[in-house]
């Protein structure tokens, strides 16, 4: 079965293959590579030459840095059809780390084929600027999520930022969110360790704010965790 077989059908159910509509989607597919990426296996490093931009068809993505001393800082979890890596195509380099976090499947689009698609069809390229918008925008949460000293105040942040992402998407939102990843590495994600993400759920469960069955979690006051993701009064 061929890229544009399998894909074509599923991309188009999603708000960005609305958007580029079954023509474009149909070149896009036509000119992508498959690849194929085990369990923690890198799909390209930090620094990386570009080669191009990739399509999540299958899996999960992370994108990650790593401080001096080795710790792990993950930047972005990465869901089926959704693309990595717009901003290299303009750097020249990689900015991040690509890691499969379970067996994933992603389509390479070569720097030359998005320029390609870019010069041919304004509505690609306006995509392509769109999602590094909101990559700025990822990148200002993030910082704002690393700079609240409270645990809990960065997991109620973490959760609707999540809520909201999922309407952004077209998706229809509302109070239940499940996790993309283990807590473990949502303890990363939010630069804290386990035991710590543990007693900050156990807080806003305490407190009658979320509900928490495995990786699902159920907003059961949506006032309260805004006030309890604002940084605590001095």
């Amino acid at each position: 079965m061929t890229l544009l077989e399998k894909h074509l059908e599923p991309l188009l159910a999603t708000p960005t293959g609305r958007s580029f509509g079954r023509e474009l989607c149909t070149e896009m597919l036509s000119r992508g590579t498959a690849k194929h990426a085990g369990v923690d296996e890198m799909i390209f490093q930090e620094g990386d030459e570009t080669r191009g931009m990739f399509l999540v068809s299958g899996g999960l993505v992370k994108l990650v840095r790593y401080t001096i001393d080795g710790r792990e800082v993950i930047l972005h979890l990465a869901q089926p059809y959704r693309f990595i890596a717009e901003a290299a195509l303009f750097l020249g380099h990689y900015p991040a780390t690509a890691v499969a976090t379970e067996p994933s499947e992603l389509i390479l689009l070569r720097q030359e084929d998005v320029f390609d698609l870019m010069d041919r069809h304004p509505g690609f390229m306006r995509r392509i600027f769109d999602a590094m918008a909101i990559w700025m925008k990822r990148l200002v949460d993030k910082i704002d999520q690393l700079t609240l000293n409270d645990a809990t105040a960065r997991l109620a942040h973490y959760v609707l930022t999540s809520l909201e992402q999922e309407v952004d998407d077209g998706r229809p939102g509302g109070s239940k969110l499940t996790l993309p990843v283990k807590k473990g590495e949502l303890a990363l994600m939010l630069n804290m360790n386990q035991a710590t993400l543990s007693r900050a759920l156990r807080k806003l469960q305490d407190e009658q704010i979320l509900a928490v069955n495995g990786r699902n979690f159920i907003v059961r006051d949506s006032l309260a965790l805004q006030k309890a993701s604002l940084p605590p009064l001095e």
